[in-house]
């Protein structure tokens, strides 16, 4: 059995579970809340304990040129996906234009992830052939990672555009997995060159949309139990 192949698209599954939480939840305006709060610390801790410190040990002068062009990439994305500014007139278009928002935060948060799993997919792969243990565990934190990430982006709302990139998304890891398979090792450059962007794009995710939501939500206890999760899960993930 190839185990690095089937981490790869079991990791992919948390998505999922994700996601149907998302859906069997009662009142989905706090899920919502907690789930993006959640995101919020598990986004930072991604970007702290795993991008940056793999950029920072691969660096070269070009990654800054990168990180850069990965947040204008995904500004040029975040134009033309729908969204809403807070302009509201009344209480019915302020839970309409929120739920735009919301929905927004999710296309782009896919895009981003599909960038980041598909590299994950490519090192977990490489793990597991050098050790099986060592790729359970790391497939079990990068599973922990997407679990509240798919609740996050449960709000997306559900039309064939979004289901087709909420698939790519949950298949982009095993992607990855399939491509190491195919070429051996992926050429290091071409693998910062990637990384480098991704962290662009998951910078541009914290900063510019989960930030918002959770300042505007900051005094909800939906909220502050999101961040509470959001920390035992990264917990959870470093003691692994």
């Amino acid at each position: 059995m190839n185990w690095g192949l089937l981490f790869t698209f079991l990791i992919g599954l948390f998505f999922i579970l994700g996601l149907l939480v998302f859906h069997i939840s009662k009142d989905k305006k706090k899920m919502t809340i907690f789930a993006s709060s959640c995101a919020f610390v598990v986004v930072l801790g991604l970007i702290i304990f795993d991008l940056l410190p793999e950029v920072i040990e691969t660096s070269n002068w070009w990654s800054i040129i990168f990180i850069l062009l990965g947040l204008f990439l995904l500004k040029i994305i975040d134009i033309f996906v729908p969204h809403h500014h807070h302009h509201h007139k009344d209480i019915h278009d302020n839970v309409k234009e929120h739920d735009e928002h919301l929905n927004h935060i999710g296309i782009i948060t896919v895009i981003a992830l599909i960038f980041h799993n598909f590299i994950e997919g490519i090192g977990l792969y490489s793990v597991t052939l050098t050790d099986v243990k060592s790729g359970l565990l790391l497939g079990l934190g990068i599973g922990l990672h997407n679990l509240p990430l798919g609740i996050q982006i449960g709000s997306l709302e559900q039309d064939k555009k979004n289901n087709w990139l909420i698939g790519v998304l949950v298949l982009s890891s095993f992607i990855g997995g399939l491509v190491a398979l195919s070429f051996g090792n992926i050429p290091e450059i071409v693998n910062n060159l990637i990384l480098s962007l991704t962290l662009g794009m998951i910078l541009h995710i914290l900063i510019f949309e989960l930030l918002g939501e959770l300042i505007n939500n900051a005094k909800k206890k939906e909220a502050t139990y999101g961040i509470i999760i959001g920390i035992v899960v990264l917990i959870i993930i470093n003691i692994l």
